[in-house]
């Protein structure tokens, strides 16, 4: 269950023993800036498929419309640039979304955690418009292509397909739309949300209360576990995004939507919260592997003890934000004092500025946080700011350092390397802030992600000429 704080606005393993499998090269002058014209013509020849598939707006039942079923195939992975270390979204995925069409040959796998405790591929097809399809597999290469190039299909897609693209809301989708450009040449793994529900929920919903019931409970949270990081070794993910997490709140919210009757006692569904911890020490504690996670405004250690900074899980970055068109922070987190940020510092490690602010119109500065359109063919900013959408930006600092920083790019992912780059995200020399350390970083203000770093994106957010694709995105986006 997705904790409402982390919808709150600001306002209200292949353990590798070498670095990377490859470098990740900038790209030269020449291929930077604007597409090619090759690119351009086809662009312009699908925006004329597009326009010319006018039954979807036409027709009063678009069900007699041109559809197809199209698989999701792991086999189509093809990455010309692939560092080999790959990121795993972990949320809320009842399906793929459109928008994941067109990155498809970025996606290393689909999968959900089955009734037994394992951790399964998903089998999934896209009922999709045939030549919406068509338009995004022909630029889901090899070759890494910025949604900013593809813009002259923004509108188009978006106009003629209306009704689909209602299909990309949900929040997985949201989260995965503001990682997939920023790190341009990590492979990405999906992984729906792991409830109880799901793998265990005979033991979650049984009220006896017995510390053999917990402990099979717990068991099965084991066997996740265990599932879990076969799946991060098989795929070599080295970055972890979660948005969720489990508290006493969760626990009585899915008593309530799984298990009916009376809700049990707090003592024992605290029993339960804690049953839950082989998983966090599996996304938190496994060596080589970093994660970054949505902090909440949790209130106590009793009901929330996964949500407040724990040495026992040091491989993980709690994140806050702030919101500011202009933080006055340089590039190590140094300079203005008077910036506050959600939630409270207790449960927070590192807070971000999104640089949009907090209520209509959301007014947003010249480095605003970034996420594509629900087809993957237009980049624009976000609206309101939450942990869940903030918490991207702080992975994708985290692989900027990793493979930019000549400190870390050379060595192998380890524990004592994520807390290097811990160091460097949060440096000393703030004496006003807890520890001396620079919790308040604006990480955009200065370029400090992949797809600036690696040429495929401006510092500084290039308004479209036309402003009819991007503002329709953006209120869509904001209404669902």
């Amino acid at each position: 269950m997705f904790r409402p704080f982390l919808l709150t606005s600001f306002a209200s393993f292949f353990i590798s023993t070498t670095a990377c499998s490859a470098e990740t090269r900038p790209l030269q002058p020449e291929d930077a800036g604007l597409p090619p014209q090759s690119l351009k013509d086809r662009i312009a020849a699908r925006k004329a498929q597009v326009e010319a598939d006018t039954c979807f707006q036409t027709a009063p039942d678009d069900s007699v419309c041109d559809w197809g079923d199209f698989p999701y195939d792991p086999n189509e992975f093809s990455m010309a640039e692939n560092t080999g270390e790959a990121i795993l979204i972990i949320d809320d995925f009842p399906e793929l979304p459109p928008r994941a069409i067109r990155y498809k040959n970025r996606l290393k796998g689909f999968y959900r955690a089955d009734s037994g405790g394992g951790i399964s591929p998903v089998s999934f097809s896209w009922h999709a418009p045939v030549v919406l399809h068509e338009t995004l597999s022909e630029f889901a290469s090899p070759d890494f292509i910025p949604a900013e190039w593809l813009r002259p299909l923004g509108a188009p897609v978006e106009n003629v397909y209306v009704n689909y693209s209602f299909q990309g809301a949900g929040h997985g989708n949201y989260v995965f739309s503001a990682l997939i450009e920023s790190n341009p040449h990590q492979p990405v793994v999906v992984l729906d949300q792991l409830k109880y529900s799901q793998f265990a929920l005979t033991e979650f919903c049984d009220t006896s209360g017995t510390s053999d019931s917990i402990s099979r409970l717990r068991a099965r949270s084991q066997r996740v576990a265990d599932s879990l990081r076969q799946l991060m070794s098989a795929h070599n993910v080295r970055f972890v995004n979660v948005s969720a997490g489990e508290s006493l709140e969760t626990m009585r919210g899915r008593w309530a939507q799984s298990c009916g009757g009376a809700t049990p006692s707090d003592s024992l569904l605290r029993k339960k919260l804690n049953a839950y911890e082989p998983i966090v020490d599996a996304l938190y504690n496994t060596p080589g592997v970093f994660a970054a996670q949505a902090s909440i405004d949790a209130s106590n250690v009793q009901d929330n003890p996964f949500d407040f900074p724990l040495a026992k899980y040091p491989n993980r970055l709690l994140v806050g934000f702030f919101t500011s068109l202009e933080s006055g922070l340089d590039a190590s987190g140094r300079g203005s004092s008077s910036l506050t940020g959600w939630p409270a510092r207790q449960t927070v490690d590192l807070y971000l500025n999104s640089g949009v602010l907090p209520s209509r119109p959301f007014n947003y500065n010249a480095t605003p946080l970034l996420q594509v359109n629900v087809f993957g063919v237009d980049i624009f900013p976000i609206t309101r700011t939450t942990t869940s959408w903030i918490t991207p930006l702080a992975l994708s600092r985290f692989i900027h350092l990793r493979y930019g920083d000549s400190r870390f790019s050379g060595h192998a992912m380890s524990n004592a390397l994520i807390q290097n780059i811990r160091e460097v995200m949060i440096p000393g020399g703030c004496s006003a802030q807890p520890n001396g350390r620079c919790a308040y970083q604006d990480p955009l203000k200065h370029g400090q992600i992949e797809a600036v770093r690696l040429g495929y994106r401006d510092t500084e957010y290039l308004e479209p000429l036309s402003q009819q694709s991007t503002s329709s995105s953006r209120w869509m986006e904001h209404s669902q």
